[in-house]
């Protein structure tokens, strides 16, 4: 009788990467908000301030260039940053992506750990998943013919073996989509980072430009 493959190696916690993804949204929401408000302030408050202070077209070029910049600003880190916030579906070929290089690292320098006895990538964890589903239907199949006792006994020993390792595989493969998953989305809230200071120091060469034209 075929026994049960030994995932035996715990696997990488999971949970508290998971929630991360919530409060890497969160920081998203309140950068969002914060930008909101920021453009808010300027756009509300330098035109009705200084518009009657421009006098000539080279004054009123260096305003509305100010002007176009800050907006362009606000809303080039607004775009990045709403974009950490865009519902994202992780599957096994993002495995190559560059987000989750650093999480491929570690898996390649401890596969046991992500992958127990099912292989070392994330495409062998689906044909595991495969393999042993197929062997699971066969052996229900074959214990719905009714065989003899025996026989029975034995089939339904190799279908809880089959039912184990399919368990065993389905939950290695959840747990590292969703970690794959919580990587994808810091890697975008990285991104917007660094898009949400070019957009800042937009802004603030867009309020100079107004100011010079005063």
């Amino acid at each position: 009788m075929t026994e049960p493959l030994p995932d035996v190696t715990p696997g990488p916690r999971t949970g508290a990467v998971v929630d991360s993804v919530a409060d890497m949204r969160s920081t998203a929401r309140w950068t969002i908000g914060a930008l909101g408000a920021v453009g808010g302030l300027v756009l509300g408050g330098l035109p009705l301030a200084g518009v009657s202070e421009v006098h000539g077209s080279t004054g009123l070029w260096l305003a509305f260039s100010g002007l176009a910049l800050t907006v362009l600003g606000v809303s080039w880190a607004v775009y990045w940053t709403g974009d950490v916030l865009t519902p994202r579906l992780t599957t096994p070929a993002a495995w190559n992506s560059p987000a989750v290089r650093p999480l491929r690292a570690v898996a390649e320098a401890e596969p046991s750990l992500f992958f127990g006895p099912f292989g070392r990538s994330p495409a062998d964890l689906v044909r595991a998943c495969e393999l042993h589903a197929t062997v699971l239907a066969n052996l229900t199949s074959a214990l719905a013919a009714q065989p003899a006792a025996a026989e029975a006994d034995e089939l339904r020993a190799a279908r809880a073996i089959a039912e184990a390792n399919l368990a065993g595989a389905r939950r290695r493969l959840t747990d590292l989509l969703d970690l794959m998953h919580a990587w994808s989305v810091r890697a975008a809230l990285v991104t917007a980072r660094w898009h949400t200071l070019a957009g800042g120091i937009a802004v603030a060469g867009g309020v100079t430009l107004f100011l010079r034209a005063l």
